[in-house]
């Protein structure tokens, strides 16, 4: 049976909302300043399913001084659809292209991994495994992250810098891509535990669905020492529902991650 999800505000109007609240505006000053009825801009707050001009989204965008992350949200849960459907919701079983294949497991000396917008895993290499033991094709990072008992353990502040900002991108793609059987697959086995239901629904869900670049978390290694780290995205232009993501450590030095006594 699918757990249903819990009645919490859409992604777009948690973004929306923050960003009229830190301007002090209510919905109908946006709507003024925006030049559309106070009716039209609460509906495009509560996260109703329809599909917008660029150009007035840019202008809801500039009334608001919405970053550029935000701004993104807004684009992809109600900007006009122009990227082909096999972009927005491309097979399972597309095939890891040998040459991005060869690179991913080539990157030393840290830890890479690709993944599809569904956070399964397609490829990594052997340094990722030194920190994540379990990680091996066909796992599914955001499972892994809210379900496995033994994440706790191994992500420092768990709940804070891993598990509640994965929750926000799932909460994001699970709006955007609510045709792809296997996305709705993901979202609805993280429902199926309470752990996954509380964090769904929890008012300290980040608003932007993306950690920076350069945010650092701790992680636990095999050896038990604490290791600083950073995570960089990045996104194959050929191949946009993929997700490179390279595990850093949090100092400059290229061959070794900080260690917090």
């Amino acid at each position: 049976m699918n757990a249903e999800l819990p009645d919490t505000p859409h992604m777009i109007t948690r973004v929306l909302r923050a960003a009229r609240e830190r301007h002090g505006l209510s919905t109908d000053q946006v709507a003024e300043r925006c030049g559309v009825t106070g009716r039209w801009y609460r509906a495009l707050e509560s996260g109703r399913p329809r599909r917008h001009s660029n150009a007035l989204l840019t202008t809801v965008s500039d009334v608001l001084d919405l970053s550029e992350e935000e701004y993104l949200v807004l684009y992809r849960l109600v900007g006009t659809q122009d990227l082909p459907a096999k972009v927005m919701a491309p097979q399972a079983s597309d095939p890891v292209p040998p040459r991005i294949r060869t690179f991913v497991e080539g990157v030393e000396p840290w830890g890479a991994y690709l993944c599809d917008y569904r956070w399964d895993v397609l490829a990594h290499n052997d340094a990722l495994a030194r920190f994540f033991p379990w990680i091996k094709e066909g796992v599914n990072i955001a499972e892994w992250i809210v379900n496995d008992p033994n994440a706790p353990a191994n992500l420092i502040n768990w709940e804070t810098d891993w598990a509640l900002p994965m929750i926000a991108q799932l909460r994001l793609h699970d709006e955007q891509w609510k045709n792809d059987s296997r996305m709705q697959a993901v979202t609805q086995s993280i429902l199926s535990t309470a752990v996954g239901r509380r964090l769904w629904s929890s008012p300290e869900l980040p608003t932007l669905s993306y950690p920076a670049a350069e945010t650092t978390r701790q992680l636990r290694g095999l050896d038990a020492r604490r290791y600083d780290v950073s995570f960089v995205p990045l996104m194959p232009l050929q191949l946009p529902w993929y997700r490179f993501m390279a595990v850093m450590p949090a100092w400059r030095s290229p061959a070794t991650v900080t260690r917090t006594r």
